[in-house]
């Protein structure tokens, strides 16, 4: 090989290499979290399965990092059990108690907002709702509305007080956890605004006075979805508070199967109804922060969320998916300021240190009865 054939060679080699470096430090400015793992706590059932397929997927193929998901209902206990330097989920859910709780036990990191543009894009009123969102973002929302066998009834119900109706006494289902059944009695009292009956130990006594009545008049209280569309299915309940979502998901199955609703209907009573407020939250401790931050930032983009709103019919929190929203859901959708002010969302600050009182007086007071 002559010299000027080496040096050609050597020229050749280099610019290979160069090449090869380039592309290699292209690929890791596109997926810059490549081979990292990131564990997200997310709530369980169909929730999981709708927020996976709709976001997590995405994510890891855009970012090239794996999602390894826990499922629970609360996860403040698993992460306080936990060694502060090594919590079991690096970004989770947190909702009402369980976020205020992890607020006051510090089990938060502050969002670093300059890593999470697209929390710009939600309702402003949600950060006025939310206990703060130093901790977190506001990411969606479930709604109690009133379901109901719209085949068997004589009308559509539109409030709370349509639970009174002669034709529904022994055919409703009340949802019963805490602190849910607690907004259902005050939009059944005489206060105004209804959820005001929670704030006086009056109203309190109204609620329960409330709850006894009703209590006489419902099939069951149920703690599982799948307990109360069985019972709906069945015709062992006409009417019920149900989650928005999960009541969305059952009559748009319907709609495309026949074309129309013909069993089931929904309807946001004008009184009002209860709500949670999800955030997505950085844990304490987690050794992914800047992962964590990324994440949470594509779960609120638009892409996002409206994927998560037409897979789950949730309610979110960005406002660029208003004109997204599926018919069914546009009646309680909260589209505006207004709209999200007729939603009670859980004052848990309030309610959190009554839970021992008032759940033992539902026990012994209402379900005992």
């Amino acid at each position: 090989m002559t010299h000027l054939n080496k040096i050609v060679l050597v020229c050749v080699l280099g610019i290979s290499l160069l090449l090869a470096i380039g592309a290699h430090e292209a690929m890791a400015q596109q997926k810059p979290f490549a081979g990292q793992t990131l564990t997200v706590g997310i709530w369980s059932g169909p929730y999981a399965q709708n927020f996976e397929a709709s976001i997590s997927k995405p994510f890891e193929a855009m970012t090239g990092a794996k999602l390894a998901h826990k499922y629970s209902w609360d996860f403040t206990p698993e992460i306080l059990a936990a060694p502060p330097d090594d919590p079991p989920v690096d970004v989770t859910l947190a909702a009402d108690a369980d976020y205020v709780l992890g607020v006051e036990r510090k089990l938060w990191q502050p969002i670093r907002y300059a890593n999470v543009p697209n929390a710009g894009k939600i309702f402003p009123i949600t950060k006025k709702l939310s206990p703060t969102t130093e901790f977190g973002i506001p990411f969606d929302v479930g709604i109690h509305v009133l379901m109901y066998r719209k085949d068997k009834i004589s009308k559509a119900p539109t409030s709370w007080a349509d639970l009174m109706r002669d034709e529904f006494k022994g055919k409703i289902a009340i949802e019963r956890w805490y602190p849910y059944w607690v907004y259902v009695g005050s939009y059944l009292t005489k206060y105004s605004p209804k959820k005001q009956a929670i704030y006086s130990p009056e109203g309190r006594n109204a609620i329960i006075d409330e709850m006894k009545k009703l209590s006489k008049r419902w099939f069951f209280c149920y703690e599982k979805g799948a307990e109360f569309i069985s019972a709906l299915d069945a015709g062992e309940i006409l009417i019920g508070n149900y989650w928005n979502g999960s009541a969305t998901f059952k009559i748009q199955e319907e709609i495309e199967k026949k074309g129309k609703a013909v069993t089931y209907g929904l309807v946001f009573p004008k009184e009002g109804s209860v709500a949670y407020l999800d955030h997505l939250s950085v844990v304490r401790g987690t050794k992914k922060r800047d992962l964590g931050e990324a994440f949470i930032n594509y779960a609120m983009s638009t892409e996002a969320q409206r994927a998560f709103l037409l897979k789950h019919f949730q309610i979110v929190t960005n406002q660029e998916v208003v004109k997204d929203v599926p018919p069914l859901m546009k009646p309680f959708y909260p589209a505006t300021e207004d709209g999200w002010k007729k939603i009670d969302f859980i004052d848990a600050k309030v309610l959190e240190p009554l839970r021992k009182e008032l759940e033992e007086r539902f026990v012994k007071e209402v379900l005992a009865k």
